[in-house]
């Protein structure tokens, strides 16, 4: 094993094979909490040492840290499912379609492991026709978007696939409503329309929920469109999961999800998706789907994307942090603006937040 990657495996192997927890070090369990915190995976960790029948055998000082992970994650869930219950009323007898997502949408659809995932806001997908109201009628009752500059208000209004996120003043909680699932300054033209169609009702009356090929679609458009992902092994693991559990629900689901992307165009997103879950969780994709896929990205791209994505995906080394995965990181963070935003848009904005940040950056030298 290449000594630079052992870290990558001791979290790995715990997520993929939790067996092999029994043979860990002292040492290997230190690194192994403080890598699965930094990706936000000490609650699914700690669900894995309890269904393995670990925890007995554990460090005392690690199921510390493990049980009050859940403890964390169970508070950000009922402060997230009591958040959805005052959005409810606060727009009760207006007539639309409230679409969870993210980490309320994947309790709600009880999928394995949610009730271990930090979901530190509650994200919700409405018809664009109906934005304006359901802000104002939240406004009145309570809820306010923070302070911030007439740039980044523009930004929101203009090129972003949601408004400025809401809080309300009492709970807090942050609430993120979309009109659509990629920014509208990218390439991508996501009909929301032929989602909400297709949204299905959730245990909770109200509130309704992607089918599943468009939420596991979603995912994919967030991991790989919308995000960084830098550190975003959660988030693929959340498309593992899905994959996994609404295929094992519909022996049809495979041939659902791979039309989908077809009509929705977002094959290059989902071969992204489906390629880097088989690599890194031996996800059981079945053979030739990914091939059905229309507009596959190139050799050249597939062959950058392997080399980078998994030195940004993993957690850097606490201790010993690699040169090789800083500038990996960096590189696909520019990708992910170059692909959501022109470029005549993209200059000028990267432009406004280096500058700011070494305004910040001064400000905060001074004190």
């Amino acid at each position: 094993m290449n000594p630079d990657r052992r870290h990558h495996q001791i979290l790995l192997q715990a997520l993929i094979n939790p067996q092999c927890l029994a043979h860990y070090t002292d040492a290997d369990w230190e690194l192994l909490i403080r890598l699965a915190r930094r990706v936000k995976l000490l609650g699914r960790l700690a669900l894995l040492v309890k269904e393995h029948g670990f925890w007995a055998c554990t460090p005392l000082r690690i199921t510390n840290q493990l049980a009050s992970a859940l403890v964390q994650a169970a508070k950000l869930r009922q402060a997230a499912l009591w958040e959805l219950d005052r959005i409810l009323w606060a727009l009760d007898g207006f007539d639309t379609t409230i679409v969870a997502l993210k980490g309320t949408a994947y309790a709600l659809a009880g999928l394995p492991y949610s009730e271990g995932r930090l979901s530190v806001d509650l994200d919700l997908l409405v018809s664009r026709d109906d934005l304006a109201d359901i802000e104002s009628l939240l406004k009145v009752k309570g809820w306010q978007h923070r302070s911030m500059s007439v740039y980044d208000e523009y930004y929101y209004r203009v090129w972003s696939h949601e408004i400025p996120p809401l809080v309300h003043a009492e709970r807090e909680t942050e609430v993120d409503i979309h009109h659509t699932l990629a920014p509208l300054t990218s390439r991508l033209k996501i009909d929301t329309g032929l989602l909400l169609a297709n949204a299905q009702i959730s245990p909770h009356a109200k509130v309704k929920l992607l089918c599943p090929v468009d939420m596991t679609l979603h995912c994919a458009v967030n991991l790989f469109q919308n995000n960084e992902l830098a550190d975003d092994l959660r988030d693929l693991l959340d498309l593992h999961d899905l994959l996994v559990f609404f295929s094992h629900r519909n022996t049809g689901f495979w041939s659902q999800l791979i039309g989908r992307a077809n009509q929705l165009k977002l094959g290059a997103i989902l071969y992204y998706g489906l390629y880097f879950c088989q690599l890194v969780f031996r996800t059981p994709v079945p053979e030739g789907a990914a091939d059905r896929l229309y507009a596959k990205p190139g050799c050249m791209k597939r062959s950058i994307m392997r080399r980078l994505v998994p030195l940004a995906l993993f957690p850097q080394h606490p201790d010993k942090p690699l040169k090789r995965a800083a500038l990996a990181r960096r590189i696909l963070y520019l990708r992910s603006h170059l692909i959501r935003m022109p470029v005549h848009i993209l200059l000028p904005h990267l432009a406004y937040k280096t500058a700011r940040a070494i305004k910040t950056k001064s400000r905060a030298m001074m004190r």
